[in-house]
């Protein structure tokens, strides 16, 4: 079984989602990735956040849960166990912007990623199970700044 975190990152009524420039998978995505050997999953969900967007300022709004999943359905033959955090930043970033993630534990070479900010209202739909805890970030964000 692989561990993997999934990072809701958001700033004000905006989320933090990303395609993949080489189009290996045509829905856009949350950071994630696989929790390293001995690590603990919040500080995995930081670490993959920095990794993947370019960004280092990150602060845990909450942990948003855990479970584990049968990858079968999505043509993976594996079970994850997942852990999910919404995450905040300040970050001055322009709207899109690309980034390399160097260190990728499915491939040795370099990811290219387009990552880009939607309001949290009209998040488009999200490969994966990257959707999954969607729905908790979209109320406290919306609760938040009412």
């Amino acid at each position: 079984m692989r561990h993997r975190v999934f990072t809701y990152i958001t700033r004000k009524r905006e989320l933090l989602i990303f395609d993949h420039v080489d189009q290996r998978y045509l829905e856009p995505q949350i950071p994630g990735g696989t929790i390293e050997s001995g690590e603990i999953p919040h500080h995995a969900a930081i670490r993959e956040a920095t990794e993947e967007t370019g960004l280092e300022n990150f602060r845990i709004v909450r942990f948003l849960g855990s479970y584990e999943k049968d990858l079968s359905p999505l043509g993976h033959h594996e079970k994850i166990h997942a852990w999910f955090y919404h995450l905040n930043t300040d970050d001055k970033t322009p709207e899109r912007w690309r980034h390399f993630e160097e260190h990728s534990s499915a491939t040795s070479t370099a990811i290219e990623f387009e990552l880009y900010w939607v309001p949290v209202t009209a998040v488009p739909r999200l490969g994966g199970y990257d959707g999954h805890m969607l729905g908790k970030v979209r109320d406290s964000v919306v609760q938040s700044s009412l």
